[in-house]
């Protein structure tokens, strides 16, 4: 600690700034202002953070940062996600298991975190990566702050890099692997070594975020949230067994505002305990992490289930079913992540902007013969969607249940509800004919 005393003349002081009614300074001998001027040296704590972290890519570029939640050495596929908010929903989403999520959002933060928005029972992603990290949370729903909610959730987090230098060499060379490290004691070549040696594609991160056992799900979108009024709740009611591969409280939510009855099950459930259920309809589950050609067991059970009940497949879900009907997956270049993708629906022109998370497409020119391609992403014309009307299918490569939005995309929980209701009026008039054939006998 050092402590030094100078004195500057009164003169010298009151030229420097514009005081437009302050006092002339005398014009006798000059008097002198003394300052005390005391530095901390050495061992004295900065009064600000001083970067901790490190990214280490398999590229071998290294970024600096400053970390926030948990500490540790994390190893992952980095992705960037496009979406100006609801990070709260991404920190949640199974489908993340495995990733660092970059937002390219450069303020996150502001609005903190509660307890209504997350979309699972805990968080799944490897990391989160971000610009700017907000001070302070205004949010009248707010409980806590990012960085502490983070925490308590042993996720590691890293600030004040420059995301979109890494961005624009996502979008160059591909989705890469990375290492998050606060450890010190680990060299940069060590890092990277971790970076090299680790792959995520052929692995079955599915198991590691599926249910353990059945449950029966019967949570609504509350009313305060509700965008589309139903207009007929004494209607219809419909089994749906939904196939956990990673599935969104606000899948569930949707599907139970459209009168459904929902019983969730786990990844590995064979499909004929599915088919004892007697279910009205199977959702193929929504999202799902990872490369499904990784989980031949739920291609395998999709192919028991096609034909015999209607089936609605989100996501992974869309994939299982594209490979089940002979169709082949691919690993796109750095994948869709985001709440602002443009989808045109085939059928009636209309565009769509839809939230998407996946790193795996369906290849249409694979697929057979009746199949049908009813959406494409409009950024790269990758397929958006598929229907096989034989085989009472539909799905979907993105998020119709968009939570926080936007909410384009709803409309296909309604088409997977008439699907179910023109088989059961289907199989009722079989089995009025049935009835009228053995009377008349």
């Amino acid at each position: 600690m050092a402590t030094k005393a100078f004195s500057v003349p009164f003169a010298d002081v009151t030229n420097s700034v514009s005081f437009p009614f302050a006092p002339k300074p005398p014009t006798a001998s000059p008097r002198h202002c003394v300052f005390s001027l005391t530095c901390s040296a050495g061992k004295g704590e900065r009064p600000w953070k001083t970067s901790d972290a490190r990214l280490v890519l398999q590229d071998g570029s290294i970024w600096n940062a400053k970390s926030f939640g948990a500490s540790g050495t994390q190893v992952g596929e980095v992705v960037f996600n496009t979406s100006l908010t609801g990070y709260q929903e991404i920190l949640t989403d199974p489908s993340y298991a495995g990733q660092f999520v970059l937002m390219t959002n450069p303020h996150i933060g502001n609005t903190g975190v509660n307890f209504d928005d997350e979309e699972s029972r805990r968080c799944f992603l490897s990391g989160l990566v971000i610009r700017s990290l907000s001070i302070s949370t205004s949010n009248w729903r707010c409980v806590k702050a990012l960085g502490d909610y983070l925490v308590e959730r042993n996720i590691m987090g890293i600030y004040d890099v420059d995301t979109r230098a890494i961005t624009r060499r996502l979008r160059q060379d591909g989705s890469l692997i990375g290492v998050l490290s606060t450890d010190n004691s680990k060299t940069e070549q060590e890092l990277l070594q971790i970076s090299q040696s680790w792959n995520i594609v052929g692995i079955d991160l599915i198991s590691g975020v599926s249910c353990m056992s059945p449950l029966e799900w019967i949570d609504k979108t509350e009313d305060e949230w509700e965008f589309h009024p139903n207009k007929d709740p004494a209607g219809e009611t419909f089994h749906v067994v939904a196939y956990d591969f990673g599935i969104k409280h606000n899948i569930l939510r949707r599907l139970a505002s459209y009168r459904c009855k929902i019983t969730v099950v786990p990844s590995t459930w064979p499909a004929s305990e599915t088919l004892k259920i007697k279910p009205d309809g199977v959702i193929i589950l929504s999202n799902g992490p990872g490369d499904p050609s990784a989980i031949p067991y739920a291609v395998e059970t999709v192919k028991n289930i096609l034909g015999k009940v209607p089936v609605f497949g989100i996501c992974m879900g869309h994939q299982l079913l594209g490979q089940a009907l002979g169709g082949k997956t691919f690993k796109m270049k750095f994948g869709h992540h985001g709440g602002n993708h443009p989808v045109r629906n085939l059928r009636t022109g209309h565009v769509e902007i839809s939230a998407q998370n996946h790193n795996y497409a369906v290849d249409p020119a694979t697929l057979p013969k009746g199949v049908e391609v009813t959406h494409i992403n409009l950024n790269d014309g990758s397929c958006a969607g598929l229907a096989f009307p034989s085989q009472r299918v539909l799905s979907l490569q993105y998020h119709p249940e968009a939570s926080p939005g936007p909410h384009d995309s709803d409309y296909a929980f309604r088409e997977f509800v008439q699907l179910m209701m023109q088989d059961r009026k289907k199989a009722n008039k079989s089995l009025k004919l049935a009835a009228a054939q053995a009377s008349d006998a």
